[in-house]
């Protein structure tokens, strides 16, 4: 454990709750932020395709109220650009820290994000009115840069772009950073607002989403059914904002400074297929898992619960499925495979970064979050999958997530003795 490093705090902002523990709550009892897109109407959407695609996972916030004003946002339009600050100005606000009990130097952040400033992008083309953060907010670094300015860190600032498994290669550079010696602590914050015309028609014309065409079909008028992924009737994944920050420190120094330590990361892997641009390559994925596993210093039978990139597609939900039988055998039909995405959406590049806070969460409880809408695909192996959440302890977590472009990520934590 003195190895490793420390998991200290996070929090988030999800399309169930504004802050972690509201978030928390909601997805204890098997609640959903799916629902219909109100960012815009898709009626009168005239991009192919886009008019089917109306359920998303929408933070509970207008873009107005996460700026502070309507005006406040007409003066800078990106979501991303008022929302970082806040969600990591609670961390830092229950840590109670204080930059001059630290070598700022020493003190990253470390940002993920897929697609952010297509909305920045969008409102200067539909109003042809110029301001001056237009080019900032392409800056994927900016609104870190927000966040170092206001609490005095001058360590590495930057962000990852690396499609939807962005979020853990956030986490896994942080977590090296920090084992090597360069870094103390990083705050690692992935963020994501995808919900506008031009991103729902390119997942759309990739065939990823889910679409409301069918009256027949369980979700059509019910959002919180269309996430399924494992489910024999999945459709294709649902898109979601969100912004996710997650602490991490040097296990020593953490302890040196008082500070909470909720989980451990314990080793991970990165990868990549050089194969298709948008399916996975089943056995890189294994590699990747294994690879992670190797890394960690533990077996498959040291693992008690999965966390699934499992974004409710045909093809890649079975692909992952499928390596994880590879890998585990028969004992997967006894560790459970958890996909958060069937209860607050896929949101690309901050996904794992709040499934990371999920998964460390659930084994501080003690509590499996559920797999919602799950019915069993017979063409899938067979895994133990709930669809409500169940009371289970577990310590160690293996977690997914894969991305376009053939980059895979795996990553395993471990519950700390220390809180």
């Amino acid at each position: 454990m003195e190895n490793r490093v420390a998991i200290v705090d996070y929090d988030c902002l999800s399309p169930v709750g504004t802050k972690f523990c509201s978030t928390w709550e909601r997805l204890t009892h098997n609640g959903s932020g799916i629902q219909f897109i109100d960012r815009y109407d898709p009626a009168k959407e005239t991009l192919k395709g886009v008019s089917a695609i109306v359920f998303g996972g929408q933070i509970p916030l207008q873009y107005g109220d996460i700026a502070g004003s309507s005006e406040r946002f007409r003066r800078s339009p990106e979501p991303s650009h008022h929302c970082v600050t806040p969600v990591c100005r609670r961390i830092f606000e229950r840590l109670q820290f204080n930059i001059a009990q630290h070598n700022p130097q020493r003190m990253a952040l470390i940002g993920a994000t897929a697609l952010t400033s297509q909305i920045s992008q969008q409102t200067l083309m539909t109003t042809q009115r110029p301001y001056v953060n237009f080019i900032l907010n392409q800056c994927h670094n900016i609104p870190l840069t927000l966040v170092a300015k206001e609490f005095g860190l001058q360590g590495p600032s930057f962000s990852i772009g690396g499609a939807c498994a962005s979020g853990n290669h956030a986490i896994f550079v942080a977590d090296h950073f920090i084992r090597t010696g360069l870094l103390d602590c990083a705050l690692v914050v992935g963020f994501e607002f995808p919900l506008l015309p031009v991103s729902v028609g390119g997942f759309e014309w990739l065939h990823a989403l889910y679409k409301r065409d069918k009256p027949d079909d369980r979700a059509y008028d019910e959002p919180e059914a269309a996430s399924r992924p494992f489910s024999g009737d999945r459709r294709g994944f649902l898109l979601a904002e969100a912004v996710g920050a997650v602490f991490l420190s040097d296990m020593t120094y953490a302890d040196r400074m008082g500070w909470p330590v909720k989980a451990a990361i314990r080793g991970g892997y990165l990868n990549s297929d050089a194969d298709h641009l948008t399916r996975m390559a089943p056995e890189n994925i294994v590699t990747c898992m294994r690879e992670a596993l190797n890394a960690a210093h533990c077996s498959t039978d040291d693992v008690d619960c999965i966390n699934a990139h499992a974004t409710s597609t045909p093809v890649g939900d079975a692909a992952e499925l499928s390596g994880l039988h590879q890998l585990f055998g028969e004992r997967l039909d006894n560790i459970p495979v958890v996909a958060n995405k069937s209860q607050i959406g896929h949101s690309l590049g901050a996904s794992s970064v709040l499934e990371l806070m999920l998964a460390v969460e659930g084994m501080n409880e003690g509590v499996v979050l559920p797999t919602l809408n799950y019915l069993p695909d017979p063409a899938l192996p067979r895994a133990f999958i709930s669809p409500a959440a169940i009371e289970r302890r577990h310590k160690t977590t293996l977690l997914n997530s894969f991305g376009f472009g053939g980059t895979n990520t795996s990553l395993v934590v471990e519950l700390s003795d220390r809180h």
